[in-house]
């Protein structure tokens, strides 16, 4: 699997980020682009089901069924649609993943492959 990654944020508890992969042909976003949720504790990706998208000046918005996200250049806020407090990240640029993360990328996508 090859992919870029598009966005990057993390906090002390969880990363989020968006990938393009760039070993899929297809004209549906839906199979190129992922928002995925990493849990620092479980060691867990999480797949965000995309809903829609906003941008309002430098404010980024994402919905998902699971959740709100909102960044600028720096920082951003998570706010999951389950009861829960919202959680401030950080916006990591340049956006590449910890190793940790890519790992559950790879397990997740079932390859072994390299990134670009």
């Amino acid at each position: 699997m090859t992919y870029c990654t598009l966005f990057l944020l993390e906090s002390d508890t969880a990363t989020i980020f968006e990938i393009k992969r760039l070993d899929v042909q297809s004209d549906n976003p839906g199979d190129v682009y992922f928002w995925l949720y990493f849990d620092k504790a479980t060691q867990m990706l999480h797949p965000l089901t995309f809903v829609s998208m906003n941008k309002d000046g430098d404010q980024q918005q994402r919905e998902f069924t699971q959740g709100f996200l909102r960044f600028d250049a720096t920082e951003g806020a998570y706010a999951p649609a389950s009861a829960g407090p919202q959680l401030p990240l950080r916006v990591v640029n340049p956006p590449i993943l910890p190793a940790v993360v890519e790992t559950a990328l790879f397990t997740f996508f079932g390859t072994a492959n390299a990134t670009i």
